[in-house]
């Protein structure tokens, strides 16, 4: 592998894992989990889910989405429901209580954007975001070969 090519495979990491971890200071100001804080959003987006569709999301174990999920519903965040399509499954979605923590979330997402960008034109951040979304396109054909 040339020189470069391990240098942006370090600076990726590098860059995921420090966001990573401001995301989980944020999470942590709300009395959250980084896990706890990405299913919130997960089924801001796209709920309800099953806990496995969670799980398997956000990397979670199923005894972790389990947990996740229960401390969720204790705090009011989520409510369970049977499935439709399989009475055997539960599905998960934000309950109204989850909407103010969502937006908030949503806020604090779009300030540390604008923090971790600053500096970059609109013209850098187009090429960065077609950039990945082609490195998450050859990164989901490399996985889909394991598969």
């Amino acid at each position: 592998m040339p020189q470069d090519a391990k240098s942006l495979l370090v600076l990726f990491n590098d860059a995921a894992r420090m966001m990573r971890a401001e995301f989980a200071r944020a999470a942590r100001d709300h009395k959250l989990t980084l896990l706890q804080w990405r299913t919130l959003g997960l089924l801001a987006r796209g709920g309800p889910l099953t806990q496995s569709a969670i799980a398997q999301r956000i990397e979670a174990s199923p005894m972790t989405m389990s947990d996740i999920v229960n401390r969720l519903e204790s705090l009011g965040y989520v409510l369970r429901e049977v499935d439709p399509a399989d009475s055997r499954a539960k599905l998960v979605r934000l309950a109204p209580a989850a909407h103010p923590i969502v937006e908030e979330m949503r806020a604090i997402a779009q300030d540390l954007s604008g923090r971790i960008f600053a500096g970059f034109s609109d013209s850098d951040r187009a090429t960065l975001e077609a950039l990945l979304g082609r490195v998450v396109i050859n990164l989901d054909s490399l996985a889909a070969t394991h598969d």
